[in-house]
């Protein structure tokens, strides 16, 4: 993967692997925005990662852990 970014004055290529992310990567890059000085590279991962994925996609995964959370909660207080 390759692509060119914007710095400054400047414009930066920026080359990668192509590998199969999760969305802890996108959670993590929110959690940054709560904290009163925030990582930019894990908020500039976040923006990749939305990038790079389908909607639906997310959608789809963001449930899955959310779900499987919660089933996880149930199951440990016995709800």
């Amino acid at each position: 993967m390759v692509r060119l970014e914007r710095e400054g004055d400047s414009f930066v290529l920026i080359t990668g692997q192509t590998q199969k992310q999760d969305t802890s990567i996108l959670i993590h890059a929110i959690s940054e925005l709560q904290k009163n000085s925030p990582d930019m590279a894990r908020i500039k991962e976040g923006l990749l990662y939305l990038d790079n994925s389908a909607g639906i996609d997310i959608r789809r995964e963001i449930k899955s852990v959310l779900q499987k959370a919660l089933e996880n909660k149930v199951v440990q207080t016995g709800l």
